[in-house]
């Protein structure tokens, strides 16, 4: 089974889109092993999209990605990073078919609604930076 991690980010929760979310996860029967909100530190925000660091968006996001709580989840699941990633859409809302979270609801280019591991190895990572030694 593996595991990755989900967070809904601040416009998620800003336009009251929790429920619809989390609801589209149940529907396709994966687990939720563990959830909880938390406001973002400014580190581990820096820590988490160090990645895109170079791009000019990245202060815009760190700032928004601090800007207010957000809700942060561990699923499990066979092949569950390939299923979220699917159900989640592409990175832009532009590019994310309808169906997909980002494709029913996206409306801005970083503020995209959700993050989804996208590998194994980051889902882990991710997984210890946002819950410690779960």
């Amino acid at each position: 089974m593996e595991r990755t991690l989900v967070i809904l980010k601040p416009d998620t929760l800003k336009r009251k889109l929790m429920g619809e979310i989390i609801s589209r996860f149940e529907r396709k029967n994966f687990t939720i092993v563990e959830m909880k909100m938390m406001t973002i530190q400014l580190q581990t925000a820096e820590e988490h999209y160090k990645h895109i660091k170079s791009l000019s968006i990245y202060d815009d996001m760190i700032r928004y990605f601090i800007s207010s709580p957000v809700i942060v989840m561990i699923l499990k699941g066979n092949n569950i990073i390939q299923g979220v990633r699917n159900l989640v859409g592409k990175t832009s809302w532009l590019d994310s078919a309808p169906g997909t979270i980002r494709g029913d609801f996206g409306s801005h280019t970083y503020q995209n609604l959700i993050h989804a591991s996208d590998s194994v190895e980051n889902a882990e990572i991710e997984i210890k930076r946002f819950f410690g030694g779960t």
